[in-house]
């Protein structure tokens, strides 16, 4: 068979092409240091590359989330802490002011170093992380929360039916509660009245919904918005009073534990003056104590602080040795500012009158000395002397006198009253106020985050929780760590010794409290470490065995380079001697 020149050259030239293809492949490989970079490259390889690196992607994401996690439970733990120190503090102080070598003037001074400790402990369960508060659930709803009623309560229309609402700025139509009369227990009316109040118009066409629990004995009506905007007001209808909604309070979504200022009429007013919730609008300026907003005739009234010792005399005439060792504000939703006197129709017995009002409050009482008298809101602790007990017709005067914040102010239907961070309003409701009618105003705090969970994943269908409801920490069931504080509070400004001795024992619960919540996180935080040891080796293993796979043996593509660059050389000689030496290179 003729070998022609043409097909000998076309040969060399394509000898020539393939190393040049084969010497490129090299060089990549040396620059990139893969050794599969393609499916053509090796189809079996490159599967077990992608899946190898998937499972690569996959644990650096789960890393990533133990990160985050075990930043979140660090910062939990070091607030936690911080709490524990304020607290701690807190229990110092109430051990130190329940002894009698203090007065008065040395336990108001001690009262303001316990509200700061309070906002200071309200400012750590309020801490963020990454704009999120890390004691609050999932999300934190403004809401409006009612005054005490009891279920059953019976509802008619057209009588006790209705509500105006206002839903983040969005004010309801009339909210129709039933169209008949019908009694509902408690998780029946906050059912019908989340269904009425989400079937309204105007809030339904601005987008507006709420969430209605019963909680023990009142309504809670909550914005299903999150956050500073959201918020529920009860700003009328005919149902305000049956429902416990013509008073409470209302807050933003602003802050998981936000302070709050109760307002309820006295159940004694004649008037038909009905009041709003009440607001806390400047944390800085709120005290933490109660007031009270006391009409002095139908166009004025004052605003009062109740959280102020209470006065006890014995009367001069008094011939038994029962002397008074303590008196203190237990109930500030129930003083009336009226003056009394505690009578002993015998030596056994007492009565207690209401001297302002000209009426028994009660009769027939047994005296027994160091229990406590109990009585609109006001609490006697009586004891008897060196002289013995008291004698019939001995008489004890109790009153308080509260310090005037507003005075002779007018009233005027659905204005605004404000006064040291509180605002509320009062307006005619079956009519004008009267003389003498009173509105409480008692202060607290309230968490209106919820009970969700942020998770993580660490593992196939494992996930741990890194957060805990703030409400666990500090407002359980068990302990009220802010209610006790704030009841210290008062009492030390109030000199009442009972409600001093009993905040250490409480304020103990409540480190105990902080204390087992510290070790849930501890416990969490050590699984995490754990975790991201094991995901460590794992990624480990997946990076050795792609690393096998798919990476170049570097001496190895440099020495087949280096040959493959020798074999172009001689190709091309090879190339350019047949070139030479052919007919071509003649013509």
């Amino acid at each position: 068979m003729r070998v022609t020149e043409s097909q000998t050259f076309g040969i060399l030239a394509n000898n020539l092409q393939r190393a040049r293809a084969r010497a490129l492949e090299f060089q990549q490989q040396v620059s990139t240091g893969k050794l599969v970079r393609q499916p053509s490259d090796d189809p079996s390889a490159f599967n077990h590359i992608a899946l190898d690196k998937a499972s690569i992607a996959s644990i650096q994401q789960r890393l990533r989330n133990i990160t985050f996690g075990q930043t979140r439970l660090d910062l939990s733990d070091k607030v936690l802490s911080s709490a524990t120190d304020s607290l701690s503090r807190v229990q110092e102080l109430a051990v130190r002011f329940r002894s009698d070598t203090n007065g008065l003037p040395e336990r108001v001074i001690g009262a303001t170093e316990v509200r700061q400790l309070f906002a200071q402990i309200q400012q750590s369960a309020n801490t963020e992380l990454n704009g999120q508060p890390i004691f609050t659930g999932t999300s934190t709803h403004g809401r409006t929360t009612g005054l005490a009623i009891t279920p059953p309560l019976t509802l008619t229309n057209g009588s006790n039916d209705s509500l105006i609402v206002t839903v983040d700025g969005v004010t309801s139509g009339t909210v129709d509660l039933t169209s008949g009369t019908e009694a509902f227990t408690g998780a029946e009316l906050a059912a019908r009245v989340q269904a009425r109040i989400n079937a309204d118009t105007a809030l339904t066409n601005a987008g507006k919904r709420v969430s209605v629990t019963f909680d023990t004995d009142h309504l809670v009506i909550a914005s299903d918005l999150h956050g500073a905007n959201s918020s529920v007001t009860i700003t009328g209808g005919l149902g305000r009073t049956a429902l416990g909604l013509a008073g409470g309070s209302a807050t933003t979504g602003e802050a998981p534990f936000a302070l709050t200022a109760t307002t309820s009429p006295s159940s004694s007013n004649t008037g038909g003056v009905i009041a709003s919730q009440g607001r806390v609008v400047d944390d800085n300026l709120a005290t933490l104590d109660d007031y009270m907003i006391r009409f002095t005739s139908a166009t004025a009234y004052d605003v009062l602080d109740v959280t102020v010792p209470v006065n006890t005399t014995r009367s001069s005439s008094n011939t038994g040795g029962a002397a008074i060792l303590d008196a203190g504000v237990v109930g500030p939703k129930q003083l009336t500012l009226h003056n009394y006197q505690i009578q002993f129709t015998s030596s056994t017995q007492y009565s207690v009158l209401d001297t302002t009002a000209g009426t028994t409050v009660s009769s027939g009482n047994a005296y027994v000395s160091g229990t406590p008298i109990t009585f609109d809101g006001l609490r006697v602790v009586m004891t008897n002397g060196q002289q013995g007990g008291p004698q019939t017709g001995d008489t004890f005067s109790v009153s308080l006198s509260p310090r005037t914040v507003l005075a002779n102010q007018t009233y005027a239907t659905g204005g605004q009253i404000s006064f040291e961070g509180i605002s509320l309003s009062l307006s005619n409701g079956t009519g004008a106020p009267a003389s003498g009618d009173v509105f409480a105003i008692v202060s607290g705090l309230q968490y209106q985050g919820d009970s969700g969970v942020h998770s993580i994943e660490v593992g196939a269908n494992q996930t741990v929780p890194t957060n805990v409801s703030g409400n666990r920490a500090f407002t359980s069931s068990t302990v009220d760590i802010f209610a006790t504080v704030k009841q210290l509070v008062g009492s030390l400004r109030g000199n009442y010794r009972e409600g001093i001795s009993q905040a250490p024992g409480r304020l103990n619960q409540g480190l105990s409290q902080i204390g087992a919540v510290q070790g849930e996180i501890g416990a969490v935080s050590n699984r995490l470490t754990t975790s991201s040891g094991q995901l460590e080796e794992a990624k480990g293993f997946f990076s050795e065995t792609l690393s096998k796979i798919e990476d170049v043996d570097l001496a190895k593509a440099i020495s087949d380079l280096t040959l493959q660059q020798y074999a172009i050389e001689a190709a091309s000689r090879t190339l350019v001697k047949v070139f030479e030496s052919s007919l071509l290179n003649y013509l």
